[in-house]
């Protein structure tokens, strides 16, 4: 009989797999693999084990690689990958791979999978010092022979080409994000007002202090507009945004901050435009959802942003950090139906090229096996 393979997933949270990997999961599992969870829990942990996924549990600590509790990090991942014995480990983020390749190489594991799931707040950063710590850190774990890098944009595909130096067999541009088309339907425009949604963490990175000052330029002009802010604080960010500051955006009469959303297709069907003014990402799911709801899309011409739009076909771009700017896409956005509608069409044809989530799993598959 074939033993059935064992995949460990490595996130860095649970509601994080819950909200971006359990549809990736479900269909692995269906191909005959079985698909164990490693992560730090919350209350959703019984919600992924009724999907048949084993959950298992560890205290990771977000915030800075600290040697000492990157030490006990690996110890804990060692003894668990000792015990399950998986084929294969694949870790999503920059802190899982770090430690889970380390993990994996410790026990003699065949084969890791790194998704590379946006470069983050540390290439932001001005910080020199620590991205030269982190490009030789990814430099060092990646390097060993059975290591593959799943990235999800064409500039992170350059940059680990270039300035991580991963050998070209060993370094894939596979989303791993694919969206379910029959999960997401096209709706006609809501009538009423027009209805910006940004759905994301609620973070300095993500432009959230542009969209601010955009709108706030746009309601001295006009008052048909809305703008909904839905997603989570994020308090162990170093760009979270403080309750402090929501609270005062709630006096504009204009926002409305909805807080955590479980059901973003029937959010998709009362807003208008989708809106992203980050300043780096990976592959952004909230504007690949909006796109498959056939929304029109604004955001900036950045890493993972721009592999979702083209400009002035399903979407507009505009620079990072740049208020003038989105003030202006938001203002063609509010008087131009036409524009809206045709883009949103657009959005919804170009994920069925580009994006289904039946061709990620079959890369993905076909990596878990070959490789």
């Amino acid at each position: 009989i074939l033993k059935m393979k064992k995949v460990i997933y490595f996130v860095s949270e649970d509601w994080v797999f819950l909200n971006h990997r359990i549809e990736l999961a479900k269909k692995i599992q269906k191909k005959g693999f079985k698909v164990i969870l490693v992560t730090n829990i919350t209350h959703y942990k019984n919600l992924i084990e009724k999907k048949k996924i084993k959950v298992i549990p560890i205290k990771i600590e977000r915030g800075s690689l600290n040697i000492r509790k990157s030490i006990k990090t690996i110890y804990k991942l060692s003894k668990i990958y000792k015990k399950i014995k998986p084929d294969i480990v694949h870790n999503f983020g920059l802190r899982q791979i770090i430690h889970g390749n380390i993990s994996a190489q410790l026990v003699g594991i065949k084969k890791t999978f790194n998704s590379i799931i946006g470069l983050g707040s540390v290439f932001i950063s001005r910080n020199f010092f620590l991205k030269f710590f982190i490009t030789n850190l990814l430099r060092f774990t990646l390097f060993l022979k059975n290591s593959h890098i799943l990235v999800q944009n064409k500039d992170d595909h350059i940059f680990f080409k270039k300035k991580i130096w991963i050998r070209k067999k060993n370094l894939h541009l596979n989303t791993t994000s694919g969206i379910n088309l029959k999960e997401y339907t096209a709706s006609k425009e809501p009538k009423g007002k027009i209805i910006f949604l940004f759905a994301s963490r609620i973070l300095k990175d993500k432009g959230i202090m542009e969209l601010i000052q955009a709108s706030k330029e746009l309601s001295k002009i006009t008052k048909n507009f809305e703008l909904y802010i839905a997603g989570n604080i994020d308090r162990q960010n170093p760009s979270s945004v403080s309750h402090e500051e929501i609270k005062s955006w709630e006096a504009l009469d204009y926002l409305k901050y909805i807080g955590h959303v479980n059901n973003m297709n029937d959010l998709y069907k009362k807003i208008h435009v989708s809106i992203l003014p980050s300043y780096r990402e990976g592959l952004p799911k909230g504007l690949l959802e909006a796109a498959a709801c056939g929304k029109p899309i604004i955001t900036t011409d950045v890493a993972g942003c721009r592999d979702v739009v083209i400009n002035g076909k399903n979407g507009i771009l505009i620079n990072p950090k740049n208020s003038d700017e989105l003030f202006l896409a938001m203002k063609k956005m509010v008087r131009n139906k036409r524009i809206r509608l045709a883009m949103g069409k657009e959005g919804r044809n170009f994920i069925k090229k580009n994006f289904l989530l039946e061709n990620t799993v079959k890369n993905l598959i076909d990596l878990y096996n070959n490789c």
